[in-house]
This record gives structure tokens, C-alpha cells and sequence, in this order.
């Protein structure tokens, strides 16, 4: 055979494969390929968001667990500060420098947005107070009647709730 003349079985052949090659719709095909993208960009988003989140948190609530430690130190300042002292010269200096440690123990965990919690309206709040005991009383119920330890929030975290005595309605005798 010469080259004009041509194998009709090949022919055939080459005509079946270019048949069985199916037909691409590439409308279709770039409309799978933008979701994709569309797809990956969002998740893409969603992660730098949750990462900004994370880090400002690590940011915010790094200092929690050594706060947490440092309550009792508070406490127990102002603790020494309720006791009566004697009048003389040395006790009143002595205070003076409870006092004046306590000021600087306060201001450093403010810096580090340790706040105590507020008693607003000497209402109970479970979010903010825990109660350690329930008292008859005839005003209105779940009225704070006595904190016996200060609670505290780091930013807007619980950092320790309140110690309260709370009022409960008297009963009818």
C-alpha cells in the first residue's frame, strides 16, 4: 500500500475513537470551577476570622488562671484593712502600706481587665453571684443581702462569682 491509499479499517477505527471522546460542556465545567473558588475563598474567610478571634482571646484571657491566683492576695489586703488597728504611729504606716499595696494589686489586674463584679440594684444574678445562703426576709425575694466575697470578671468572662446571702420570701406562720 501506498501512502494515498488508506487502511479503511484504520479509518474506522480513528473515526470510533474521536466518537467516543464525549463532549465537554465547558459552560458548565467553569461554573463547577467558580463555586469552587467561591467556596474556598469563603472557607478561606471563615478561618482568618476564627483565627483573629482565637488570638484575641489568647490576648485577652492569657493572664485568667494567674488572676484567678491573685484573688485570694486581694482578699486577704482587704481583709487586714477591716480589722481595727491601734492608733499609734506604726499601725497607721503599717496600713498605709496595705493600703497602697492593695491600690497597685488592683490597678495591675485593671490593666489586665480584671474588674470586680458590680451588685446592681442588689438584685441576685445567677451569671454573677453565687448564693451560700437563703435568709427569710419580708421585702422582695432574691435580693442580695450580704456579699461575703467580691466576684470578678476578666473582660466579659466569669473570672469568680460573688459569695451572696440572698432573701427569700418569709412564710405565712
Amino acid at each position: 500500500m501506498n501512502e494515498t491509499e488508506q487502511d479503511p479499517q484504520a479509518t474506522e477505527t480513528a473515526t470510533t475513537e474521536v466518537e467516543a471522546v464525549p463532549e465537554t460542556d465547558w459552560q458548565a465545567e467553569a461554573e463547577k470551577f467558580r463555586n469552587d473558588y467561591l467556596r474556598s475563598l469563603a472557607d478561606m474567610e471563615n478561618l482568618r476570622k476564627r483565627t483573629e478571634k482565637q488570638m484575641q482571646d489568647a490576648r485577652n484571657y492569657a493572664v485568667e488562671r494567674f488572676a484567678r491566683e491573685l484573688l485570694p492576695v486581694v482578699d486577704s489586703l482587704e481583709m487586714a484593712l477591716t480589722t481595727s488597728t491601734g492608733e499609734d504611729e506604726a499601725m497607721r504606716q503599717f496600713r498605709q502600706g496595705i493600703e497602697n499595696t492593695l491600690q497597685l494589686l488592683v490597678s495591675a489586674l485593671g490593666s489586665a481587665g480584671v474588674r470586680p463584679v458590680e451588685v446592681e440594684n442588689d438584685r441576685f444574678d445567677p451569671n454573677l453571684h453565687q448564693a451560700i445562703a437563703m435568709v427569710e426576709d419580708p421585702g422582695e425575694p432574691n435580693r442580695i443581702l450580704a456579699t461575703h466575697q467580691k466576684g470578678y470578671l476578666i473582660h466579659d468572662r466569669l473570672l469568680r462569682p460573688s459569695m451572696v446571702s440572698v432573701s427569700k420570701a418569709a412564710t405565712a406562720q
